[in-house]
């Protein structure tokens, strides 16, 4: 399986839609379009993904879990760069490219990594497999275009937002 090389989400308002793409170091940047919806149930799987880190769940305070993930989630994304434009960006025109709609999520944790297959009514979908740091940027780059989108889901603060950096997509 290639690795992650970049992620981008962007909203578009005339779809009321967020096209995720993910960029890999062996094949361009498929795409896939993301309803509300679809994003609420994504989270949640990002949410599950992160609660099972050991670091957080061997905590029996229910505070102490969440500081310690947001504590840790702070340090990832201050390392994370959001600032490289994206790389498929220059090689294809959003007019030219029809990308599938999300129909289906089936995610699984194992060996401490998340597993999400993302998949079209028709047609091959998006495997990934993250581990908790790449899970932290995709849920900071979800809710960042969720905001633009003003859906207002029920994690409505964006992360990226606090860090005053800027996303590019």
């Amino acid at each position: 399986m290639a690795a992650i090389r970049q992620i981008q989400a962007k909203y578009d308002a005339r779809e009321d839609r967020l096209l995720l793409r993910i960029g890999t170091e062996a094949i361009d940047a498929p795409g896939i379009w993301l309803t509300r919806r679809y994003v609420e149930l994504l989270l949640k799987a990002l949410k599950q993904f992160a609660d099972a880190d050991p670091d957080v769940g061997g905590l029996a305070v229910p505070s102490d879990r969440e500081e310690v993930k947001a504590w840790k989630a702070q340090k990832i994304l201050d390392q994370a760069n959001f600032e490289t434009p994206f790389a498929a960006e220059q090689e294809q025109t959003e007019a030219h490219v029809s990308h599938p709609l999300a129909f289906k999520l089936t995610y699984k944790i194992k060996d401490e990594q998340l597993h999400l297959t993302l998949l079209p009514q028709l047609g091959e979908g998006i495997n990934l497999v993250v581990n908790q740091e790449i899970a932290v940027s995709l849920t900071a780059i979800l809710l960042s275009a969720a905001g633009k989108a003003n859906w207002r889901l029920a994690e409505d603060k964006d992360p990226l937002g606090t860090h005053n950096l800027r996303v590019v997509n």
